[in-house]
């Protein structure tokens, strides 16, 4: 979430031009030039909307240790998240460790200089998100109790071999790893307009402890001579827990956030189920609770006080949902459906519902997806042009690349940006290496993520000018480490099936058995355009045709084109105990290489784009 952007900020309005173009009305005009926007410029010379700075007071924006009741204190501001701390007769227990090895050992420092020394003996995690910290906190990982959900175990361990981001297809964790790179300001500088103001995720050692004490929903659970209440049926972003502890009244949820509900992730993620995450709510609505305590939000306190604030921001996610599916009802397509959910003004105003997170427009439409999936019943779009022949066509229409060029500029001029942006777009589709086509564009892009009411928007668009600018150059994919795909070299053969090249591999069968150094097997039947893999070859259908005793480590390296098959065979680490070295070589061929020279979104000069 939103992390610290400073003390004092400097504030400037920019003003708007009223249009009579028809659009609907519930349009963000600000990036259209319809409606006054206010910004601020950070001490770090950032500058963002100006929406940022009241987010503030929802967070805790500098490292702070609170007493949210007798023997409890959240620790905001050390991590991306906040740690919770719960003092007992028999030693500590924290709720989450912070994402990473570093976090923990500075989340322990504080504990011990400003809490207590006494020994941290549980951890409780509330989702996969934040328990990378936990082995350097607990005073003895052997004997801690881990308290997580079921399934939390099995998500850590995808997160890791996809490449650190969540994902429910492996095969893409990749491509969802460099997005979650973006999404947390990784290609932002930390000064200048185009300054962070979130945190940096950043794939860093962790210190991960499995959880060895399972929960099931409702099970209360003694740790430490005190009692917990465990709740583990709904879901936000993650499989959750709810944590309630009924003597001291006080919850503990990553349900409400500082922020409207991130419905949908723009980085790529599962759908997230708005009943879920009301349903959550409601749960902790119904355990009227004194105290409520949150991942990433300001602790709120005070009967009234949480069940106005669970109140108002569950209603935000029935309404966002609800409306989407009133839209499906009056037969709205998914871009229909951005601007069509109307936010009553209490709901609006209500500050923890504040776009500074994702934004509305972009939550409607997954509910779509989720039933319709992609066909919007638009014929239209059923043998829609590939988008480089779309761009070409209207361009063409338009009188030519720079009559479009000239208009963008205009439109750039009276601050109609959204409209700028997809002029500029088509042109740059035609042509990845148009200086005027990219400059436009990264200043269009930076000029929006200024604008952006959300700190995902904002990088994601500051991101992009900078990598338009040849400033930053943005991966495509982030291959998982080779320690990562060392220990488990058969799941990595599965994820190796889908680069196959059909074109190439047309006209050729053959059965590949791989015997790793570490005694596990498995193999590819490369057959004619499709690679099936095969997890116990001795049972296949077919016979091997080539057969390799492989190291580990070389494996791993060849998955990520840091070695050749030559240099493994050369080194020992790939011997042929069936078939010949070629022969692997040849079938090994027809699959697509990682290449670190063409791991780029956008490209510095646009040579080898395509």
């Amino acid at each position: 979430m939103v992390r610290h952007l400073g003390t004092w900020f400097v504030a400037i309005t920019i003003p708007f031009v009223m249009l009579t173009a028809q659009t609907p009305s519930n349009y963000p005009g600000r990036y259209m030039g319809r409606e006054q926007v206010q910004q601020i410029t950070a001490p770090n010379g950032a500058v963002a909307d100006a929406g940022f700075a009241k987010t503030l007071q929802l967070i805790y924006p500098q490292p702070t240790i609170e007493k949210t009741a007798d023997g409890i204190w959240v620790l905001g501001g050390y991590s991306i998240t906040n740690v919770v701390v719960i003092e007992t007769d028999e030693g500590l227990i924290i709720i989450d460790s912070g994402d990473s090895e570093e976090e923990g050992k500075k989340l322990k420092e504080a504990i011990k200089k400003s809490i207590s020394k006494k020994p941290i003996i549980a951890a409780i995690y509330t989702h996969s998100h934040y328990c990378m910290g936990t082995g350097v906190m607990v005073d003895d990982p052997k004997t801690a109790v881990i308290v997580g959900h079921k399934k939390l175990n099995e998500t850590v361990e995808n997160n890791f071999k996809s490449g650190g981001a969540i994902s429910q297809i492996p095969e893409v964790g990749p491509v969802l790893t460099a997005r979650q790179l973006i999404q947390f300001s990784n290609f932002l500088p930390d000064t200048g307009v185009d300054g962070v103001l979130g945190s940096r995720y950043r794939i860093k050692e962790h210190a991960f402890l499995p959880a060895n004490k399972i929960v099931d929903n409702g099970e209360i659970v003694t740790i430490g001579g005190m009692e917990f209440q465990f709740f583990t049926e709904n879901r936000s972003d993650d499989h959750n827990l709810t944590i309630w502890l009924p003597k001291q009244k006080a919850v503990m949820n990553n349900f409400y956030w500082p922020g409207t509900p991130n419905l949908y992730s723009i980085r790529g993620a599962s759908y997230r189920d708005p009943r879920e995450w009301r349903n959550g709510l409601q749960v902790m609505r119904d355990l009227k609770p004194e105290v409520m305590m949150n991942t990433h939000a300001r602790t709120v306190k005070g009967g009234k006080e949480v069940f106005d604030a669970i109140s108002n921001y569950m209603d935000m996610v029935t309404l966002v949902y609800d409306q989407s599916l009133r839209g499906i009802l009056h037969g709205l397509g998914p871009d229909d459906l951005r601007y069509f959910v109307y936010q009553p003004k209490h709901l609006a105003e209500f500050p923890n519902n504040a776009q500074a997170y994702g934004e509305v427009p972009w939550f409607a439409p997954a509910a779509f997806y989720h039933q319709m999936g992609w066909f919007d019943r638009n014929v239209s779009n059923l043998h829609k042009l590939p988008p480089v022949e779309e761009a070409q066509r209207l361009v063409a229409m338009m009188g030519g690349r720079d009559k479009v060029l000239q208009a963008a500029q205009q439109s750039q001029s009276k601050r109609e940006l959204a409209w700028a942006a997809q002029l500029g777009n088509y042109l740059f589709t035609i042509d990845p290496k148009d200086a005027d086509a990219r400059k436009l564009l990264a200043d269009v892009y930076r000029a929006i993520g200024q604008t952006s009411l959300s700190v995902i928007g904002r990088s994601f668009f500051l991101s992009e000018a900078r990598a338009l600018e040849g400033k930053e150059l943005i991966p495509r994919v982030v291959p998982p480490k080779p320690e990562i795909i060392a220990s488990k070299p058969t799941f990595f053969v599965d994820m190796f099936r889908v680069r196959i090249d059909p074109k190439k591999a047309e006209n050729t069968e053959k059965m590949l058995v791989f015997n790793f150094s570490d005694g596990t097997t498995a193999g590819l039947h490369v057959r004619r355009g499709i690679a099936e893999f095969v997890s116990d070859p001795a049972k296949h259908y077919k016979s091997s045709d080539i057969t390799a005793t492989v190291d580990v480590k070389s494996w791993a390296a060849l998955y990520v084109n840091a070695t050749t098959l030559d240099e493994a065979s050369r080194s020992g680490g790939v011997t042929l105990t069936r078939g010949s070295l070629d022969d692997l070589k040849a079938v090994i061929d027809l699959f697509d290489k990682f290449d670190p020279a063409k791991n780029f979104t956008i490209p510095l000069s646009g040579d080898e784009f395509r």
